[in-house]
């Protein structure tokens, strides 16, 4: 018995790989969920703010492969707090910060008991989608932004370590949390612009309805027609859905989301996710 997976390679060919259900001894079988953005998506929450017991306690069904211009996972590792690159920050990973896959990931883990999780996360802090994320044209990389290309590249080196180490997999959703250094864009003009990524990934990773959950940036007065885009992209196009920055609070003058609610981002992600999976023929 077979099954199909298929991954992205280089330059945003997709390849198809034929995987032995009779896999190897200690062989894995991953939920691959993908994490873009800005800072918000890389995550500015302080991990010192955590409980003591979560601060750099792994989880043992969840693994990341994290990249950015600035640093990365080096391969893949277990989830703990950490796989963000804050501004200045020259350290060695886990950093200070994390981001809104903490709280994904536990209520991933507490709805699927029985299930194993691989996040593959590309987020660089100041980015734009009209530049930097810029999907362009799938057969002219010279199109696309920087940020896009790389994360492109990210998905198809991670997927690769998966197919040499035996495990299967097979991409679940992805997470897009961006929008800060787009505010001053029109609501039509970003609205056609997410939908333009969105179609993208889901043809760079060979999954037509890949669910996708995007997240509100936080509403300081001056992002409104970016907040009205996203929500537009959500409730107009099938398999996408919103969360909301409704409550939440920041560790700066209103653009960086604080350690409790990068946490409940986390967990707003995750369940709207589980409600577009469970959606899913």
């Amino acid at each position: 018995m077979f099954r199909t997976v298929c991954f992205v390679a280089f330059l945003v060919t997709v390849v198809v790989v034929t995987v032995n259900l009779g896999t190897p001894c200690g062989a894995a079988d991953y939920d691959v969920y993908l994490l873009a953005g800005q800072s918000n998506m890389d995550g500015r929450g302080r991990v010192s703010e955590l409980p003591a017991e979560d601060q750099r306690s792994p989880m043992n069904r969840v693994i990341v492969f994290y990249r950015n211009v600035s640093g990365s996972s080096d391969g893949w590792q277990s989830l703990v707090p950490g796989f963000s690159i804050p501004p200045k920050y020259k350290g060695e990973l886990p950093s200070p910060t994390f981001g809104p896959e903490i709280g994904f990931a536990h209520s991933m883990m507490q709805r699927h008991p029985d299930r194993q999780f691989a996040l593959i996360k590309g987020s660089k802090g100041g980015t734009s989608l009209r530049a930097d994320w810029k999907p362009g044209i799938a057969s002219d990389p010279e199109s696309q932004g920087p940020r896009y290309r790389d994360f492109i590249e990210t998905i198809r080196m991670a997927t690769q370590q998966l197919i040499d180490r035996g495990d299967q997999f097979q991409f679940r959703g992805l997470l897009w949390h961006q929008g800060e250094s787009d505010a001053k864009s029109k609501t039509e003009t970003y609205r056609q612009q997410l939908t333009h990524l969105i179609q993208r990934i889901r043809e760079d990773v060979g999954v037509a309805d890949l669910p996708v959950v995007v997240g509100e940036v936080f509403d300081n007065g001056q992002r409104d027609n970016v907040r009205a885009a996203t929500q537009a992209v959500a409730a107009d196009h099938p398999g996408v859905a919103l969360v909301s920055s409704e409550g939440t609070t920041t560790s700066d003058p209103g653009t960086h989301f604080d350690a409790p609610s990068q946490l409940l981002l986390g967990k707003r992600y995750a369940e709207a996710m589980n409600v577009l999976l469970a959606d899913q023929p």
